[in-house]
């Protein structure tokens, strides 16, 4: 594992393509690029579109929240650090099987977490308060940068093992994680809502929504860089390798995100968490749909910086069209839900539609089903 580019993984590279196990690949139209990413995005979106429908408004944003938002940095570590490859008995496996298991896997390292987290809490009663529920969050998006700008770094070059790799990135992703919202999380501002509770506040440096909207600002500008292969950082050979790599990708990140969040915040004069969900959230999710739905492959005769460029204007149309789709859905499938200050309900809902539902099934179907059975459609 030593030297790997974890965060190469999220350009999709199939099971039976990594293990070279020659097996064919269906020929119908609907079994290649890009139908068969429209075909899947389609039903992922649909798929979490019904089981949203299906939830109490209130449930889903508590406990179902707080719950499909813990499963994703354990899908990172089975996609990315595993590779579907480990354990080892699961090469083996075929779809749908070892989607299933994948599956499974997932929701069973994702309760024990949950129920870590949830009893670890000073106060534990009742549904998750926004201070667990923005903790797991912020753990996601530290999972994201461990995992893609440090490239698991130093765990990568000191471990062989996947099982004990891949417990390191949880561990950093909750403990570190833990660590930086308690230096950085306040939620004074709060201090009026009802479920405020001191002895939850960690009583950081910074307002809590303000922390929130920027760090995923920051992970937006991650996929945005990983859309252009970490050009032009990339350009140089020296600064390929871990740890100069990360350092120099996480200022350049960094004053990206803080240029996008100061041209939102002051210039444009958006709120913070309507700046989260519209700009930051909105691109995060629109390029998912390049790196996972199209498996990195709608543009592989360009080079860089035209096929970042491209994959790019693909993301912002996503970006763009596919949030509307859940925003006009929203009353329809959860009810009426207010906008803006001070629960931003909708704006919330939309946030845990798109990357707390709809990623994960996106995951599932791109990654652990590996497109199954689309792709495996027999010829006619």
């Amino acid at each position: 594992m030593k030297d790997d580019n974890l965060g190469d993984s999220l350009e999709y590279t199939t099971g039976a393509e990594a293990m070279g196990d020659g097996l064919s690949r269906a020929r119908t139209s609907f079994g290649k690029q890009p139908v068969l990413g429209i075909l899947a995005l389609v039903a992922s979106m649909a798929l979490s579109i019904g089981i949203i429908g299906l939830l109490d408004a209130e449930l889903f944003a508590t406990w179902v929240t707080f719950f499909v938002v813990i499963c994703v940095p354990v899908h990172i570590v089975i996609s990315m650090a595993w590779e579907l490859n480990y354990p080892s008995f699961s090469r083996k496996l075929k779809q749908p099987l070892k989607g299933a298991f994948f599956m499974a896997l997932m929701l069973l390292v994702a309760a024990a977490i949950a129920v870590t987290v949830h009893y670890a809490q000073p106060i534990h009663a009742g549904p998750p308060t926004p201070f667990v529920l923005m903790y797991v969050i912020f753990c996601v998006l530290v999972t994201f940068w461990f995992v893609i700008v440090w490239n698991c770094w130093p765990l990568s070059s000191l471990l062989d093992n996947r099982l004990l790799l891949g417990l390191g990135i949880l561990a950093v992703a909750y403990g570190g994680g833990y660590g930086l919202f308690t230096l950085l999380f306040d939620f004074d501002a709060m201090s009026a809502a009802p479920f405020y509770s001191a002895a939850m506040d960690p009583g950081g440096a910074f307002p809590a929504f303000h922390v929130l909207a920027y760090s995923v600002t920051t992970v937006s500008v991650v996929f945005f860089c990983l859309l252009f292969d970490f050009w032009p950082i990339t350009l140089f050979p020296i600064l390929r390798a871990q740890p100069l790599m990360g350092l120099v990708s996480t200022i350049y990140i960094l004053g990206l995100s803080a240029a996008v969040y100061w041209m939102g915040v002051e210039w444009l004069d958006m709120e913070p968490v309507k700046l989260m969900v519209n700009v930051s959230i909105g691109f995060l999710f629109g390029s998912l749909i390049p790196l996972i739905m199209f498996e990195g492959k709608l543009f592989g005769n360009l080079r860089q910086p035209w096929k970042g460029i491209a994959q790019c204007a693909v993301a912002v149309i996503a970006a763009v069209t596919l949030p509307s789709i859940y925003w006009e859905l929203a009353p329809l499938v959860s009810g009426p839900l207010n906008s803006g200050a001070p629960g931003y309900q909708y704006e919330f809902w939309m946030a845990s539609a798109l990357l707390a539902m709809t990623f994960p099934i996106m995951v599932v179907v791109g990654k652990f089903l590996d497109f199954w059975p689309l792709r495996f459609a027999p010829i006619r």
